[in-house]
């Protein structure tokens, strides 16, 4: 009882308008943070929406336990004044990023299905004014921190915005490339959620699934996990699109190894065979679109034809390809032929 008529009680009359206005705003986040995080559900999906309620709550704690000690410790050596105000900032700071993008999305994203769920998704316009705001905002919390924790006095010779240049500078190799990256990919408006893609340098054939301000993540078609990769990594590498433009369709290939031995009709009668079979076992080839079927290369051992198709969906491109493969090898026996790669020897005579 003592500590509350000595310590408490008095440390509550004296409260100043910034400790009224960090227990205000940290009430009011706490009320309405489900109905915060709600709203961001409905633009993206529940795991997020959880998430971001679970990051919400845990500021308020962290606010009010710093808010406590602040009223509890009444000593000039303890800077719980300035331990409360930082967490403050940063709960403004993360409510602030989160509005921003919420409104960005819902004024100039666009809803998109992919993989049969549909989500509102970035356009290069409101990622690229996302990143600009998430920008100013953090510029803005570094300034209000240094001046909570009264650094202004040792930052005169150079300033704020020194310190931020020499900031910038010291931590740019870990960030600022991929950050400009994603700017470019962005702003560029070629790569998008959705599409399929292929980086053969990383081994990558996925679908995008977001490009965020540092990495992008894709949904890796051949082993059906999600990856992450710098966004550097898709400027400095060579990147294939599989999607339709205004070249035309999409089409996809197999090649076949066929011996010189069998005559090119058979070979033809038997990649339409093959054709017809992969249309009956897989949905994803346009049957309105006949094949195309060629003579490619006369290599050492065999002939590599290529037989040729139109794709309804390119995230349909694995599966096609080995319902086209699983149809050659089925029918090889029915054309007296075979797609394995033959061996030629060649046996000189001696005198």
């Amino acid at each position: 009882m003592d500590i509350w008529n000595e310590i408490v009680l008095p440390r509550l009359q004296h409260l100043t308008v910034m400790e009224y206005f960090t227990f205000a705003v940290n009430a009011l986040v706490y009320c309405f943070s489900k109905s915060i995080a709600s709203h961001y559900g409905e633009i993206k999906d529940e795991s997020k929406m959880r998430e971001r309620l679970r990051i919400l709550h845990g500021f308020n704690l962290t606010v009010f336990i710093t808010f406590v000690v602040s009223l509890a410790i009444n000593d000039d050596r303890f800077p719980a004044d300035q331990i409360s105000q930082t967490s403050l900032t940063l709960l403004i700071t993360y409510l602030l990023i989160h509005l921003a993008e919420v409104l960005l999305l819902s004024r100039y994203g666009k809803a998109i299905t992919v993989m049969g769920f549909t989500r509102r998704v970035e356009t290069s316009t409101s990622r690229t004014l996302e990143l600009v705001a998430c920008g100013v905002i953090l510029l803005s919390m570094m300034i209000v921190l240094i001046n909570v924790w009264g650094l202004t006095s040792s930052l005169q010779t150079t300033g704020v915005v020194g310190f931020l240049a020499v900031l910038v500078f010291t931590t740019k190799d870990y960030w600022l490339r991929d950050f400009l990256s994603g700017i470019l990919l962005i702003s560029g408006d070629r790569m998008q959620r959705g599409d399929v893609i292929s980086i053969p340098a990383e081994d990558i054939l996925g679908i995008i699934l977001e490009i965020r301000g540092l990495q992008t993540s894709i949904r890796d078609l051949v082993r059906g996990h999600d990856i992450e990769i710098p966004n550097s990594s898709l400027l400095k590498h060579r990147v294939d699109f599989f999607k339709e433009n205004p070249g035309g369709p999409f089409r996809d290939y197999v090649d076949f190894k066929i011996g010189y031995n069998t005559p090119p009709a058979t070979i033809n009668k038997f990649l339409k065979s093959v054709f017809n079979k992969a249309c009956q076992e897989s949905d994803g080839i346009d049957v309105d679109n006949d094949p195309r079927i060629a003579l490619k290369e006369n290599e050492d051992h065999a002939a590599r034809w290529r037989l040729a198709y139109v794709l309804k969906s390119p995230q349909k491109l694995l599966s096609i390809r080995d319902a086209v493969n699983l149809a050659a090898y089925e029918l090889q026996g029915e054309f007296d032929l075979s797609v394995s790669t033959p061996v030629t020897v060649e046996m000189q005579n001696k005198d």
